[in-house]
């Protein structure tokens, strides 16, 4: 008997397998058949200054929220300092005036109640805080949320076929209306966006924002570069965004000179557990000069390993390449700063014009007039425009290959790399940098000669005496440094590296986990204190509490790099792509 049941139980496991992969196949074609959800910008009336949109806000909302940096971040200094601030005055006004309208406070709860999959959220304006949010909630999901069981208290209004409610509590500004299409839930903050919305998703046509010039080219251009789904994606329409004195006062970069070469932006997020990647296009206005670009690898093997703080540059401009010699090797003091937001303070105090007890002013003869900076860096400058540079890089950093930091001083290392077209000759560099420095250090170049020391096969140069100025020749290259120890760690990196072609126009990172106790340590002593903070103090410090808690919130990040390239297209146009990675610690 049994030699019948074995062919019967092959049967029935057959008819089961062929039951199962038709099964999978029909299921597949009716998911091809099926169509794919209609981008929530097409649904978006026109008109908006950005758009962010994620494909699972609730996923990214609920990543946030269970996190140890959003914990960390709402008990840090830099929180309690941003809490104090006159944006976050702004903000809990313009969070109460929509509580007041909606009889729900905006709070994090009511966020994840209203947070679905498939989200949009479009800003109109940026000082009335206008927007428009859609959401993909689960069927059934919109109703079972605690804003439309407030329903009773709004007003029923119509927007083509679909009903949605309204409560403006007399003030446009205080203004909360919401509706549900299908599956979506709409919310906004002004009357006509959501009656607007209702009637794309009823009738589509070409007055959304997928249609909108700005929105579509900028779109457009990402479908060259990328093709993947990001995790979260924003839109900018700059040509908008920059005149708006709210942006002019809060962009905390304050480069809206540099961005005035664009038209529009688009950010793409990518997350992973070990590195979040951030994909960025910039559309360029047709009027603005072309970014300069060069082959970054032969000078970016110059970098130490562990790198902490460095910028490369393709074709930098003689006042850029001053500048950073200045900046970071030949004056190295504390940069100037002034609040441009701030009028200058009057001087009403009656000026003695001498004292009786100044014995050290000569009043026989006239003083001797300071040279100016622009004369000290003319050598400098002839020296650069002779020689039309290919690179700039600049490195810094507050760690050391051979000696830690001593308990007393911080010192902080830095590097300026130059790369030419040409090779570069030591006794000109030599002759234009003791120039440079004698008006700082000394009279008439007295006590300002230079050193042959050699190190490992390869010769540099140290200047004597307390300033410990080095530098070297390398071919078409020139390695400047703050001190001979630097120098040498750079020069010993570039042996060890076979660099491949590397075409950007900037190529910058940021070691946070090498320059995280450096960076505390300094901001300590930039604050003058050692004192932990103060339960009743006005503010935190600045450097060592409010920034240093900020590092202190992301210790996990463990370094950041930028890099931005040119694409050409067919039309003599061009994009600009950026690249920023964020690497974790396990």
């Amino acid at each position: 008997m049994s030699h019948f049941i074995t062919p019967i139980r092959k049967r029935i496991a057959l008819l089961i397998l062929v039951a199962a992969t038709s099964t999978a196949a029909l299921y597949a074609a009716f998911q091809a058949l099926t169509p794919a959800p209609a981008a929530l910008s097409s649904f978006v009336p026109q008109g908006s200054l950005l758009a962010m949109e994620s494909p699972d806000f609730a996923a990214l909302l609920k990543s946030w929220s269970a996190s140890s940096e959003q914990r960390a971040w709402l008990a840090s200094d830099n929180y309690a300092a941003f809490s104090r601030s006159r944006l976050f005055a702004r903000l809990n006004e313009a969070q109460d005036q929509f509580a007041t309208s909606a009889g729900l406070p905006p709070d994090m709860q009511f966020l994840q109640q209203v947070a679905g999959k498939q989200s949009i959220f479009a800003w109109y304006d940026i000082g009335n805080l206008q927007f428009l949010y859609i959401t993909r909630l689960p069927p059934g999901a919109a109703e079972q949320t605690p804003l439309l069981q407030l329903r009773g208290k709004f007003q029923l209004r119509k927007s083509g076929d679909d009903s949605f409610y309204l409560r403006a509590q007399g003030d446009p500004e205080r203004t909360v209306a919401f509706a549900v299409h299908g599956d979506y839930l709409l919310l906004a903050t002004r009357e006509d966006l959501l009656a607007n919305a209702l009637l794309l998703m009823q009738h589509p046509d070409e007055t959304s924002l997928h249609n909108e010039s700005w929105y579509s080219s900028v779109m457009a251009a990402n479908a060259i570069h990328s093709s993947d789904q990001p995790a979260l994606r924003m839109a900018l329409n700059l040509t908008r965004i920059l005149p708006t004195p709210y942006f002019r006062s809060y962009w905390i970069q304050q480069n809206i000179t540099e961005l005035k070469h664009y038209s529009a932006a688009l950010s793409d997020l990518y997350l992973t557990n070990q590195d979040f990647r951030e994909e960025r296009v910039l559309l360029p206005i047709a009027a603005a000069a072309t970014v300069p670009t060069a082959d970054l690898a032969p000078i970016l093997q110059y970098l130490p390993l562990n790198a902490g703080v460095y910028r490369a540059t393709a074709h930098p401009t003689t006042d850029q390449a001053l500048d950073a010699l200045n900046d970071k090797l030949l004056a190295r003091t504390a940069s100037s700063f002034r609040d441009q937001h701030l009028a200058p303070v009057v001087d009403l105090s009656v000026q003695n014009t001498g004292s009786a007890t100044d014995l050290e002013t000569r009043i026989d003869t006239p003083p001797i007039p300071e040279q100016p900076i622009t004369a000290a860096l003319a050598p400098l400058r002839s020296l650069l425009d002779a020689a039309p540079l290919d690179a700039l890089l600049l490195y810094t950093s507050t760690t050391t290959s051979q000696h830690g930091a001593d308990g007393l001083f911080l010192p902080i290392h830095t590097a300026v790399i130059l790369s030419a077209s040409t090779p570069f000759v030591p006794s000109a560099i030599q002759s234009a940098l003791t120039q440079a420095l004698s008006a700082r250090l000394t009279v008439s170049t007295a006590s300002l000669y230079w050193e042959t020391r050699q190190e490992g096969g390869a010769a540099y140069f140290q200047l004597s005496g307390l300033e410990p100025l080095a530098f070297s020749v390398q071919g078409n290259f020139c390695i400047l440094a703050s001190d001979s120890e630097t120098l040498l760690q750079i020069m010993e990196s570039a042996h060890q590296k076979s660099p491949q072609p590397f075409i950007a126009s900037t190529a910058a990172g940021f070691n946070h986990t090498a320059e995280r106790p450096g960076l505390n340590r300094l901001s300590t002593l930039l604050d003058r204190t050692n004192a932990s903070p103060q339960s009743g103090d006005s503010a935190p410090a600045f450097f060592s509490r409010n920034l240093g808690s900020l590092s202190q919130t992301f210790q996990s990040l463990d370094s950041e790099s930028f890099t931005e390239t040119v694409q050409a297209q067919s039309n003599a146009a061009y994009l600009v792509n950026q690249k920023v990675i964020y690497k974790w610690r396990p």
